[in-house]
């Protein structure tokens, strides 16, 4: 009893006492176990490393919203996989052939999308009762994300310029993430042209759409239309085990 009184006071279990008297926790675990982190702690400590830019653009790709929504849906994967092949077809070709109708209701789409996202992250925040955590924002930042989406619905005159000044920001973000692949490839001795081109190309746009906002957007929605056709087909199955032999 009076050993459990005196660990509790210490802040420290039985076990971590006993290990810190054996010495089997030495040099750097020492010292974290005096300063009171966990391995979990420390875990999510190097989660934090990754750049936002690259977290950003990882939430966007196909090769993360598949398996979420295979999850969610419970269907196959193999079957979500052909229906976002589908649905980038679709949304790319709409661009190439109608960039005009596509710039005029981007602000609509954008907005609608932003409100409907933003309420269901919120509905699943308040299920889920991630409000009672300070370590996580779902709840607070999916109000902000509806409030945002109704903002550009009402000043659409507005909310073109802002849509391509964001669209030019994440698009530096996919340069950087396509020459941080480059980098990997020469270090690992690989070829890494594509990643190369990716990344130049993608930064040359995104600096032109944040220097004239209104008068590049149509050429950034058919470059747009364009990368959805080529992840639609690169996406298969097929297409993909084809490309990952050569």
């Amino acid at each position: 009893m009076e050993d459990d009184e005196e660990y509790s006071y210490s802040a420290y279990s039985a076990g971590t006492a006993k290990r810190l008297r054996s010495g089997a926790i030495g040099g750097d675990e020492e010292e974290l176990a005096y300063t009171g982190y966990a391995d979990a702690e420390l875990a999510e400590e190097e989660e934090e490393r990754v750049s936002y830019g690259d977290f950003i653009i990882e939430e966007f790709s196909s090769e993360v919203n598949v398996p979420r929504v295979s999850k969610m849906m419970r269907l196959p994967r193999g079957l979500v996989t052909y229906l976002f092949s589908a649905l980038y077809l679709v949304v790319g070709i709409l661009c190439v052939t109608l960039t005009d109708t596509v710039q005029y209701v981007l602000p609509y789409i954008v907005g609608s999308a932003m409100c409907i996202l933003g309420l269901g992250r919120f509905i699943a925040a308040l299920v889920n009762k991630e409000y009672r955590t300070v370590k996580t924002n779902q709840t607070a930042t999916s109000l902000i994300i509806v409030a945002m989406g109704v903002m550009i619905l009402v000043e659409n005159d507005w909310a073109l310029e802002f849509i391509s000044i964001i669209w030019g920001v994440l698009g530096l973000f996919e340069a950087a993430h396509a020459l941080n692949h480059a980098f990997s490839k020469i270090a690992a001795s690989e070829r890494c042209i594509s990643h190369i081109i990716k990344a130049l190309v993608e930064g040359v746009l995104a600096f032109m759409l944040l220097y004239e906002p209104s008068h590049h957007i149509s050429l950034h929605i058919m470059v747009f239309g364009i990368n959805l056709i080529l992840d639609a087909v690169s996406m298969l199955p097929w297409v993909k085990r084809h490309l990952s032999m050569e």
